[in-house]
């Protein structure tokens, strides 16, 4: 290194010796600090814009892609002379028309599709199963909501002239879809029981939950029986494939005089609860045929799977044979030991004979415990065994309500949460009311060890006394309070009872089963079960009464419930009755007049099964033995009733059949409520005023034999003036 020039050395030494004044320094650190400041703003600007940043590209991955263009209005056609037409694409709703190759009206069943979305259709989407009779489109709604929608078309070779449309919607949890079926000018029949049972239905229904109710607690509700199922008179049918377990339907039916049937899905709103379903999907299918008979029955015969399952077997033949006769009407809960034997007595020694003696409610100390209240009760044994000594077998009327009360709340709580239907937590039993109790735990079905534990307390009941069978009650999803938690997931709450039914009517259960009854129907048609009609009132009229009886049937059996057990002979004389009279027993002036009873006796002597709580002896008249000629007359034709059973396992036909099943295009068979079919060729037509001792008839196109004179008769026609004694039925054979 060269050594420093003199005049570099002594600058050296002057900075090297230089002290900083305060000022100087003060100034540096000024300086340094704003320094600092400015880099630190500088990396906190791009820390905050690489946030931004990432924000935004976050936000634009998880925004739905926008919609593609929509896609031109076009016309898709499908089917047999392009009978069926989907129209798509434009702004407006999409369309669907099927109409029949061979309808003698020219008659088309119209859908809306999507009636609340505006966003149209944008684009087609692949299908799963690909054919060529299915479409797959995707579809926005005005809330930029995605669907898909899949649409598939199908012919029959062996049903001429009869087609079928199945349409599929799938699409977010929180999204709703509803499409609408035009009802035209046909008359249309099906959909569930109803307080007000028309044939065919005069219903005005706003949108609601497709869901089993009470009707004699909430009118306006479905009933206990139903299936989305309807058919019209312009050969059209419509059903919705139903899942209890995850199916939240709701249905509206000519809402506001709107002239349309719609269907709506939708999680949204109560009673429906979500479970684990990660779609919202409806999926339903319409058909056409030449009429309204024709499509009915190629619907049974042809589609698969069919809307509902076939009986797998038939009840106790006794049931068809012999009354049922139970004690609720006449002694509501005052029955007792001593009122039991002379009931048994009185049905024996006037030689009625009975399949069935039920012991209905009354028995029990506390509801939910099934034992007898041995005050009332000392030796059930000594009354069950004096029936079965005549050949009677004995069912008792049993529930799936525990009070609060009772011993088995306790039993069942001691099971940790495994026994009934909890609220939404899981810790606790979701209480509900019902019309024995104001609070109440639900035995919980859908839980295999709850379900044991019901049918296990059953059976000993049964054992212990020699008891034959039940009377199994309740069980609409009416009695659900809307914040329950069920064992096996399920969002409607229909589920419950179709969980009841299936439980009980076990395999393993088998040796009570034929003999049993329920009073819900809830897409269980293959149990080999008697369906009991709701509690009718001891009045004339449609307003549950006596006019309602051969609709109600009829309806059971389109909706595929054959067995069908009419309600009790004079209804439940509920009007007019305090509840103290429920604990004392009626008096003779609160029963329904004679003539009405006997009216009520004659609709339902030709149906499936029969049953008597309203004892006709109570009667001054010659109610006992009319009565007995009546049921003379029903012995004669009980073998027919046995051999059509037998054939709806294998058809799916029902036992007592509307008068169009004749002929599908007659149109006065159209509207015919007080006539019915027993299979093809007995017509039934009872005199139900009590006013009156003649009625007119609408006889079927063929020709027909009277067999109260023994004439005959050729129709298309309407004839007048025929004449009925209270001992008869007005019943026709056809002639071949």
């Amino acid at each position: 290194m060269a050594p420093l020039r003199k005049s570099e050395s002594e600058d050296f030494k002057r900075y090297t010796s230089y002290t900083e004044s305060k000022d100087e320094e003060f100034s540096r650190k000024i300086k340094i600090a704003w320094a600092i400041a400015i880099i630190v703003v500088i990396i906190c600007a791009g820390i905050v814009a690489g946030l931004l940043t990432w924000a935004l590209l976050r936000e634009e991955a998880t925004l739905p892609p926008a919609p593609p263009a929509i896609l031109p209005p076009q016309e898709v056609s499908f089917g047999v002379g392009n009978s069926a037409v989907l129209s798509i694409g434009g702004a407006k709703p999409m369309k669907l028309r099927l109409r029949s190759p061979v309808s003698t009206k020219n008659h088309m069943a119209e859908l809306t599709l999507g009636v609340s979305f505006d966003g149209g259709l944008r684009s087609y989407a692949n299908c799963s199963n690909p054919g060529p009779a299915k479409v797959c489109y995707d579809v926005w709604t005005n809330e930029n909501d995605n669907f898909t929608l899949a649409f598939e078309h199908k012919t029959y070779e062996n049903a001429k002239g009869f087609e079928c449309s199945t349409v599929t919607w799938t699409g977010t949890l929180d999204s709703e879809v509803t499409d609408c079926i035009e009802l035209g000018q046909g008359k249309w029949y099906g959909g569930g029981l109803l307080f007000e049972q028309r044939w065919p239905m005069e219903l005005r229904k706003n949108m609601g939950p497709f869901v089993s109710g009470d009707i004699l607690q909430d009118r306006t509700e479905y009933g206990s029986v139903l299936e989305p199922y309807w058919i019209s008179t312009d050969g059209v049918a419509l059903w919705v494939d139903y899942d209890a377990k995850s199916q939240p339907l709701h249905t509206s039916f000519n809402s506001t005089g709107d002239g349309k049937l719609c269907l709506k899905s939708s999680y949204l709103h109560a009673p429906y609860v979500r479970a684990q379903q990660k779609s919202l999907q409806i999926k339903y299918t319409v058909c056409v045929g030449k009429n309204v008979q024709h499509v009915h029955k190629s619907i049974l015969g042809n589609v698969s799977p069919l809307p509902w399952p076939r009986p797998t077997g038939i009840p106790s033949q006794g049931m068809f044979r012999w009354p049922i006769w139970s004690t609720w009407v006449s002694y509501k809960t005052s029955i007792d030991e001593p009122k039991l034997i002379e009931f048994i007595d009185r049905i024996h020694n006037l030689g009625f004979g009975a399949s069935n003696i039920e012991i209905d409610d009354g028995y029990q100390l506390k509801y939910g415990d099934f034992s007898f209240n041995l005050t009332k009760f000392p030796d059930p044994s000594i009354p069950i065994e004096h029936a079965h000594r005549y050949g009677y077998n004995v069912t008792v009327w049993v529930y799936p309500f525990i009070n609060h009360d009772s011993s088995a709340m306790n039993e069942g709580l001691l099971m940790l949460n495994r026994s009934f239907v909890l609220r939404e937590d899981g810790r606790i039993p979701a209480m509900t009311w019902w019309w024995q109790g104001h609070l109440a735990a639900l035995v919980d079905f859908t839980n295999p060890e709850a379900a044991r534990w019901y049918l296990s307390r059953l059976e000993q009941f049964r054992d212990r006394y020699n008891i034959t069978s039940f009377k199994q009650d309740g069980g609409e999803a009416g009695w659900t309070p809307n914040y329950r938690k069920f064992h096996e997931d399920a969002v409607n709450p229909d589920y419950y009872g179709k969980a009841y039914i299936n439980a009980v009517c076990a395999e393993e259960n088998k040796a009570m089963v034929s003999s049993l009854e329920f009073r819900i129907g809830l897409h269980t048609q293959h149990q080999p079960i008697f369906v009991r009609m709701l509690d009718k009132d001891s009045v004339e009229g449609y307003d549950n009464g006596l006019r309602t009886m051969i609709p109600s049937a009829l309806t059971f059996g389109i909706l595929g419930y054959p067995f069908v057990l009419p309600d009790m002979i004079g209804g439940n004389a509920y009007r007019n009755v305090s509840e103290g009279d429920f604990a004392s027993g009626l008096l003779e002036s609160q029963f329904p007049s004679e003539k009405l009873f006997l009216r009520w006796l004659a609709a339902t002597v030709f149906m499936p099964s029969i049953q008597f709580s309203i004892p006709p002896w109570i009667y001054s008249g010659t109610a006992t033995s009319d009565a007995l000629k009546l049921m003379n007359l029903r012995a004669k034709h009980v073998d027919l009733f046995v051999q059509l059973a037998i054939d709806s396992t294998r058809t799916g036909y029902p036992i007592v059949r509307p008068m169009w099943w004749i002929d599908g295009d007659w149109e006065a068979g159209w509207n015919i409520d007080d006539q019915f079919l027993v299979g093809d060729d007995l017509m039934v037509a009872p005199l139900l005023d009590p006013e009156s001792s003649s009625r007119s008839v609408q006889i079927p196109p063929g020709r027909w034999r009277n067999e109260l004179d023994q004439k005959d008769y050729t129709g298309p026609a309407l004839v007048h003036n025929f004449h009925v004694r209270d001992d008869q039925v007005l019943h026709f054979f056809r002639q071949k």
